[in-house]
């Protein structure tokens, strides 16, 4: 499902682009009339926002659709964006908004509250196995006051609910266009009522967004177009922007070819503050599977937090381009704390590992399966896990098999094979919440088995709890105890990182911790 060499296109999208290219090329006077060529080693699942949470179809239709709230660029506290303003009514549990009116859609239909509540009751009926609808499983009904207002009906308090107006999963869709209890396909002409509409969605290889004539907001695209290549390889993508091919690539080059692009002329490599993050999932049992997994024993995943060689990845195989992450929670959120390096240590400890396994009975060495996704997450994937699989071997306890596939079969194996797997997250919205909101509470979208009632207790204290100072101290808690039960490790915090020709302009507006590329703000 990756990109083919280059930005190769079958003849009908060639068709389409060309006359797309051509009638911008005629109002290239100005550099908001140029058209900003992308690459990425992404993919896109589902267009659709009730399909889809993973980063590449987010990236897509963050340009397409709108939310109620936004968070940044500037202020990243949710902000009115198709509502006017919103509000709790008396408790934490009832949210009313009232919409911006005149609002159209990119097929000229008019915005109003029955498409709120259209949207968000099919992404909860569809409740599709990407797991966005986890986001919302906290909503009982949403109401209409007439064609501008809604209401929101929330089964417990909820301080945080205005973020989760700004994620994928609050996406508002065209309830003429979109069925209620199925995702629309790909092929379809997708509406909403953002910056851009798409024109042309090739899978694997390309998508074409064009300027919506009907988009209400400010400011205007800045450009006349955006087209996104998807390539299978960064080699590929970095040989398509040294040629000019491309004008900018977001997601993702290997840190060496990073540092070598850094060097060269004509080039910049944009760095901005992120709460990206990788981690891994480990098995923890599940009592409606009959199949078990070595990591089903609390020693064995102790004893792989006790040996994991975070500083080595980071300096080995990522030249410093990341820091060592000891907790879910990113570094620089409000209450984050290195919980897994007061519970394991900074460095590799092998006479504890040893102490932990033998204290449980469990016979050395371990054998465990890794596995790894070798470009959804770049190609230094690859060495990430080589690295992982020598620090683990190394210690004796463990006997490790690495296993790789590619994102599409990927995804289809994560939840239904036992193993240990690679993942990344980058924040929904920007609250510690988010981090462990969608991991650790029964029924998280990673379906690893993991279940604690204490940890359910204070995930849903934290929500109901409005004191921002004592909110905070619930999210410290959750995180030793994450720590403890460690059924996730979580190990580098990356930057947002977008590389392009020196004649682009407007990327650095928006690297910000909501790891969202706004191309709208892109000019060359």
């Amino acid at each position: 499902m990756k990109a083919r060499l280059r930005f190769l296109l079958v003849p009908a999208a060639l068709a389409a682009v060309s006359l797309f290219v051509v009638a911008a090329a005629t109002a290239r006077t100005s550099a908001s009339s140029s058209i900003i060529i992308d690459g990425t080693t992404d993919s896109v699942t589902n267009v659709d926002p009730a399909g889809n949470y993973d980063f590449g179809s987010g990236t897509v239709d963050y340009q397409i659709f709108n939310r109620l709230l936004e968070a940044g660029p500037g202020s990243l506290s949710p902000h009115p964006a198709l509502a006017k303003s919103c509000g709790f009514k008396g408790n934490l549990k009832t949210y009313a908004c009232t919409l911006r009116q005149g609002v159209k859609f990119s097929n000229g239909d008019s915005f109003t509250s029955t498409d709120v509540k259209w949207s968000f009751d099919r992404v909860i009926k569809i409740n599709d196995p990407s797991g966005i609808s986890s986001l919302l499983t906290n909503l009982k009904s949403v109401t209409v006051n007439g064609a501008y207002g809604v209401v929101f009906h929330l089964k417990n308090p909820q301080s945080t609910w205005p973020n989760i107006l700004t994620t994928g999963a609050a996406q508002i869709v065209d309830h003429a266009v979109y069925p209620g209890d199925k995702i629309l396909p790909n092929s379809s002409q997708h509406v909403g009522t953002g910056p851009y509409m798409l024109s042309t969605f090739t899978p694997g290889q390309q998508v074409v967004l064009k300027p919506n004539p009907n988009y209400w907001g400010s400011p205007k695209p800045a450009n006349g177009g955006v087209i996104i290549n998807y390539y299978s390889k960064s080699s590929t993508m970095k040989l398509a922007l040294e040629k000019g091919d491309i004008d900018m690539a977001f997601q993702t080059f290997t840190p060496t070819e990073l540092l070598s692009l850094q060097k060269e002329k004509g080039i910049k490599v944009h760095q901005g503050l992120a709460a990206v993050i990788r981690y891994l999932v480990m098995d923890v049992g599940d009592a409606a599977t009959t199949t078990s997994s070595p990591t089903d024993e609390l020693a064995v995943r102790q004893a792989v937090a006790y040996l994991f060689p975070r500083d080595t990845i980071a300096k080995r195989v990522y030249h410093g381009q990341v820091t060592p992450l000891y907790s879910m929670v990113p570094k620089g959120l409000p209450g984050h704390i290195d919980a897994f390096a007061s519970k394991y240590g900074k460095k590799p400890n092998k006479a504890k590992a040893a102490a932990v396994l033998s204290a449980a009975g469990v016979s050395t060495p371990v054998d465990v399966t890794f596995w790894y996704t070798p470009s959804h997450y770049g190609d230094a994937s690859a060495d990430e896990f080589a690295e992982i699989q020598r620090a683990l071997d190394a210690s004796g306890l463990f006997k490790v098999t690495l296993k790789s596939a590619e994102w599409a079969q990927y995804v289809n194996t994560l939840g239904s094979t036992k193993g240990v797997f690679q993942l990344g997250w980058y924040p929904d919205y920007v609250d510690g919440e988010n981090y462990l909101l969608p991991f650790y509470p029964k029924g998280q979208f990673l379906q690893n088995g993991y279940s604690n009632p204490k940890m359910d207790a204070l995930m849903k204290k934290e929500q109901g709890t409005k004191s921002v100072e004592a909110r905070l101290s619930v999210i410290k808690q959750a995180q030793r105890l994450a720590a403890q039960d460690v059924p996730i490790i979580p190990f580098w915090q990356g930057k947002m990182i977008a590389v392009s020709k020196n004649t682009v302009k407007g990327i650095d507006k928006t690297l910000d911790p909501t790891f969202i590329l706004r191309f709208w703000l892109v000019s060359k």
